[in-house]
C-alpha cells in the first residue's frame, strides 16, 4: 500500500505537528482536517470501549468524508494507583470544555498526595489508518503502543503538549517536555505506535 496524502483525523494542533514530524520519513503529505476537502465538516463520537476502537472511528469518519487516506489516533494516561484512571477519558474527565492546562493541573492535584512509588503511570496510543479503495470500502491498518513512567505533581519543561510536562518515561530522569524532539519521539507512546504502523504498512507493500 503506497500513500501520498494522508489526513490527520484530529483537531489537536499539537498532535498534528507531532505526526508531521514522526511521519516525515514516510514522505507523506499530511493534511489537517481543516486542509482536507470536507474535513472541516467531519465529526465523530468517541464512544468505543477501547483506544483502538476510538482511533478507528476517527480514521473511518475522516476517510469517508474526505475520500483520502486518514490517520486516527486515540491516546490516554493510565494511573496504576487509580485503577487505570482516566484511561479512555483522559481528554474529557474534566468535561468536554476543559483545556489542556486545566487537565494537566487537575492531574497534578490528583497525584500530589501520592508517594512517588504510587505515581506509576503509562501513556497509551492507538493508531488506525483507513484508506479508501477504488472499488469502494476502506482498507485499514492498526497499531498500539504504551510507555511506562512516572507522574509528577509539578510540571517541568516547556516542550511537548498535554501531560508531557508531568510525565517521566521509564529509563529517563527528564519529563517528555524536557526532551528534545528526537529523544521524545524515541521514548513516546505515539512515536512507538507510528513505527509499529509503518512496519505493518511496509509488510503490505509489494
Amino acid at each position: 500500500m503506497r500513500l501520498a496524502t494522508v489526513v490527520v483525523a484530529s483537531r489537536n494542533p499539537g498532535k498534528v505537528a507531532e505526526f508531521r514530524r514522526l511521519l516525515a520519513p514516510a514522505g507523506w503529505r499530511l493534511l489537517s482536517l481543516e486542509q482536507a476537502p470536507q474535513g472541516s465538516a467531519t465529526s465523530w463520537e468517541e464512544d468505543e470501549e477501547t483506544y483502538l476502537g476510538n482511533a478507528m472511528v476517527k480514521a473511518v469518519a475522516a476517510a469517508t468524508s474526505t475520500r483520502l487516506a486518514s490517520l486516527g489516533d486515540d491516546s490516554g494516561v493510565e494511573v496504576k494507583a487509580l485503577g487505570g484512571w482516566p484511561g479512555l477519558r483522559t481528554a474529557r474527565w474534566l468535561g468536554e470544555g476543559a483545556t489542556a492546562p486545566q487537565l494537566r493541573e487537575g492531574m497534578q492535584r490528583r497525584v500530589a498526595d501520592l508517594p512517588e512509588d504510587r505515581r506509576q503511570a503509562a501513556f497509551v496510543c492507538a493508531l488506525a489508518l483507513a484508506v479508501p479503495k477504488a472499488e469502494g470500502g476502506l482498507e485499514t491498518l492498526t497499531a498500539e503502543a504504551r510507555v511506562e513512567g512516572l507522574l509528577l505533581p509539578r510540571p517541568r519543561g516547556l516542550a511537548g503538549f498535554g501531560y508531557d510536562p508531568i510525565f517521566i518515561p521509564s529509563g529517563e530522569t527528564r519529563t517528555m517536555a524536557e526532551l528534545d524532539p528526537a529523544e521524545k519521539d524515541f521514548h513516546s507512546h505515539r512515536g512507538r505506535a507510528v513505527r509499529e504502523l509503518l512496519r505493518a504498512l511496509e509488510a503490505t507493500t509489494p
